[in-house]
Formats: structure tokens, C-alpha cells, sequence
């Protein structure tokens, strides 16, 4: 991933309470990692954090021309402690974008795929 792609998707993050330690592409997914400030103070991955991290991930898909592609998430304490991860399927992102699948059945998918 270049350097602008990279620096637009950590600043972003940063203004959610994210830190991004990694990002990569594999596999038709961004692979990433980061820390989060409301995961260590809770000890656990605040839902509303995730919506963030996905909707970040959704307006660099939709204005700023990045191909759509699953996001794997790793998220981590400031300590470095790996608390769990979670991921977005492509597929859920384009029936979201086409109509066929609402925000709430989305979040809902999202939200199950949450390993602590």
C-alpha cells in the first residue's frame, strides 16, 4: 500500500481513537492492525468503535476510489495486548452499497464475526 493510501486511512483512524500499527493487502483484504484507546480502557472491543473503523473503511471505498475488499481487523491495547479481531466481507459491503442488505443487518454481521 502507498504512503498517501496509508496516511488516509491512519489519520482517519486517529480521529476515532485508533492507532494503526499495520495495513496490508492479501488476499482481495486489507489486513489490519491496530490500537485501540477505548479497548484498553474497557477491556473488551467497543462495538461503536468497530461501526467507526468500518465506516472509515467505507468512505475511502466510496470517495476516495479504494477498491472494495474485506477488511480482517486485529485490535490491539496502547500496552500491545492483542484483544480480538473482527472482519467485513466484500460481499456485505457491496449488497450494503446496492440496497440488498441493510445497515442494521450489516452492523449485525459485523458484530458476529467480533473473537474475543
Amino acid at each position: 500500500m502507498d504512503d498517501d493510501r496509508r496516511f488516509a486511512l491512519e489519520s482517519r483512524l486517529t480521529n476515532n481513537g485508533c492507532y494503526l500499527e499495520s495495513i496490508a493487502v492479501a488476499d482481495d483484504a486489507y489486513e489490519v492492525t491496530y490500537q485501540s484507546v477505548a479497548a484498553g480502557q474497557h477491556g473488551e472491543i467497543p462495538h461503536q468503535q468497530v461501526g467507526d473503523v468500518v465506516n472509515v473503511f467505507r468512505t475511502l471505498f466510496d470517495e476516495h476510489d479504494w477498491a472494495v475488499r474485506s477488511v480482517e481487523a486485529t485490535v490491539k491495547t496502547l500496552d500491545d495486548e492483542v484483544l480480538g479481531s473482527w472482519r467485513a466481507d466484500a460481499d456485505w459491503f457491496a449488497a450494503l452499497a446496492d440496497g440488498d442488505l441493510t445497515e442494521v443487518e450489516f452492523s449485525r454481521r459485523v458484530v458476529a464475526s467480533l473473537e474475543e
